[in-house]
């Protein structure tokens, strides 16, 4: 599937990640990148992703999102999210503010280059 725009890539995405399907989930990121997995850590490439999202998406955790916003300049867009994860007892679950650099495709796809989910928490404490 081809999102053409970054909000329908994100939408797509958490609907794959809460069925636990984690190839649909590579399908949105583009080869080279980067998901902070938390603040201090990353993943790069399509199979540290793809290591990290087999652990957690199979744990039965899910993502939605409650607020959005999108800035975009020539190709790029910068997506911005208040969005919640769930662990699978759903008695857990914590809000975050997320920052992602998305980038449009030849072919009009849009994908993340940079996944940052913790927003501004990899600053650490003031």
């Amino acid at each position: 599937m081809i999102a053409r725009s970054p909000e329908e890539a994100v939408q797509s995405l958490d609907q794959a990640f809460n069925r636990g399907d984690v190839d649909a989930v590579l399908s949105f990121y583009e080869d080279a990148a980067v998901l902070v997995t938390e603040p201090g850590k990353t993943a790069r490439g399509k199979a540290e992703l793809g290591s990290f999202f087999e652990r957690v998406a199979h744990a039965g955790s899910s993502a939605s999102q409650l607020k959005t916003h999108v800035i975009e300049a020539d190709g790029i867009a910068l997506f911005l999210s208040r969005w919640k994860f769930t662990e699978k007892n759903g008695e857990v679950s914590r809000t975050f503010i997320a920052t992602t650099v998305f980038r449009r495709q030849p072919d009009g796809a849009w994908l993340t280059l940079i996944d940052n989910s913790f927003g501004p928490l990899v600053l650490g404490p003031e």
